[in-house]
Order: structure tokens, then sequence, then C-alpha cells
């Protein structure tokens, strides 16, 4: 049997406050449109399956890590996008939630109100030229009028020709606990290198560990970011030794930009940046990863 911390359903639900364990090893499936899919995940399936490209499948046997089944992710070339910007042109995912064909909309997530430390999968991948996979998880709660990001975690990996453990660490931009989570897998993660033919398995997914309430990050005082929400521009400064690049993602994962740190600190104009929320993680000059924070652009 396997232990599995995962549940989808459709994030609307979230005020729901549930934390349950649903099909995160990938062992039961459903018709749908003439193929399978994953209980409680979605997958693009239907909107691929139209270019003759099916995207995700039930892989077994020596495919599979552990129990009867486990996922395979295909990238396949996107013929018909129900959301022109909210989806890439080459495709292969998977995410907690599910479609919605009428009218159109992408549903992501599930009602879950715990604080993990990680988030751990076993993979492997097969990917064509320089393609790269990778999994995102976020944590959400909804304030009345939006969803805060309580905690985000991600990772990207290459070639990977056996089953291994990955795990990524969570980072916590609140004390509070969140009403909802969204996992997703990728086997192409990066819009410039995706390839069609990059594979991906996963299975066994899982969030692990514990972050008790008022831990927000161990790290707080030691990089400080004002105003935040930010309008036109905010400043970012930081304590942490041998700080040198500042990279900007938006919340697909999409680099916005990256910039060189002097002496501890870094202005960035915000007044061209769309409406939304977006992660900023600072590095030292070997791009090891020293800090991860959010940022809010308001209009």
């Amino acid at each position: 049997m396997k232990t599995l911390i995962i549940i989808t359903a459709i994030l609307f639900l979230s005020a729901f406050n549930i934390s349950a364990q649903p099909n995160g090893g990938f062992e039961n499936w459903s018709p749908y449109f003439g193929t399978e899919n994953p209980d409680n995940w979605g997958t693009l399936n239907i909107l691929t399956m139209i270019g003759n490209a099916q995207s995700v499948f039930k892989a077994s046997s020596i495919d599979k890590h552990s129990g009867n089944y486990a996922l395979k992710i295909n990238t396949v070339y996107l013929v018909n996008k129900p959301n022109f910007n909210a989806l890439k042109d080459t495709m292969g995912v998977v995410f907690t939630g599910g479609i919605t064909l009428s009218p159109q909309s992408i549903n992501y997530g599930f009602p879950y109100t715990l604080r993990p430390e990680k988030l751990e999968f076993w993979s492997k991948y097969n990917p064509i030229g320089n393609d790269r996979a990778g999994a995102q998880v976020f944590l959400r709660k909804w304030d009345g009028s939006k969803h805060d990001t309580i905690a985000f975690g991600e990772i990207g990996f290459v070639e990977t020709p056996s089953y291994t453990n990955f795990q990524t660490n969570l980072t916590y931009y609140s004390s509070d606990s969140p009403d909802s989570a969204i996992i997703a897998f990728a086997s192409s993660y990066a819009s410039l290198d995706a390839r069609v033919g990059s594979t991906l398995f996963v299975d066994d997914v899982a969030l692990i560990g514990s972050v008790g309430i008022g831990e927000p990050n161990k790290m707080d005082g030691i990089v400080t970011i004002s105003p935040n929400p930010s309008k036109d521009e905010v400043n970012i400064k930081t304590s942490l030794p041998n700080s040198d690049i500042l990279k900007i993602n938006d919340i697909s994962g999409k680099l916005i930009g990256e910039f060189k740190i002097f002496n501890n600190e870094f202005i960035i104009n915000t007044a061209a940046f769309p409406f939304g929320i977006y992660f900023y993680e600072i590095q030292d000059n070997e791009a090891k990863t020293l800090y991860k924070g959010k940022l809010n652009v308001v209009k």
C-alpha cells in the first residue's frame, strides 16, 4: 500500500477545511474520452488527442516504481488551446485539478490544510536534446478576494535513466495554514528547451514532514523587501554573504529577469510587470540558491 498525501478537487472549493490522501501513486484510473486519466489529476489529453498526440498514459511493468501503475507524460505539440496565454504550444503536463470544456477553463488545486516541509516523488526521465523536466507545488489561502501563496517549492532535473527519489523543500511566506494546494509535473519544464518526445515517468508523490505555525521562514530578517505589494518599484536588501544574482519568475515559473546584486541591494522597476504574484531567488556566484521569496505587484 502506497503512502499518499495528495487529493484533487477544483481550487474554488478550497474553502472546505480538508486534508486527505488521494491518488499520489497513480493506482486509480478512469475512462476519459476513449483513453484513461489518473483519478484526481488533470491532464491535457482531451486537447492533445485532437492533434493525434496523446500526452498522458498509464505506465506499468518496468515503467512503474511501486504498486501496479505509474504516470507517463510525453511532450507533444498542442494544437487546440482553450486559453492562448495559459498554455504553451508544446506541452506535457499533469496537475491537480481539471479542464472544463464548456465554458473552456482550467481549474487547479485541491483542498489542503497542512504545512508540509517537502514535496517528494520518484521519477525517471528520457529527454530529447537539452530538455529538462520539473515539478512545482503551491500552498494557497483564499482571503476573500484572491489566493495568497502560503508556500512554494519547485525542482528541475535532466536525464534520469532509472527511478530516483526527488525532494524539494517548500519555502513559506506566511505563518498561516493553507486551504488549498496545487501540484504539477512537466516533461518539458523550460519552454525554450522543450522538445516533442521527451518522456517523464512519475510515481509515489507525497507531501511530507511538517513546518510549525509561526515558522514562515527560518531566514526572516536576513532579506527585506519593500514595498510589498509594489506598484512601480521594489527595493530588496540582503545580509546574506556572497549574494550575487537575483532572479524573478512569474507564477507559472517563467523567468522574467535576472539581475546582478551590488552592495547587497537591488531596486526592481515593477511598473511594466503585469498584476500578480512573482517569486524571487537570490543566488551566489556559483548559482547556489541562498533564499527564495515572494513579490506582489498591484496596479
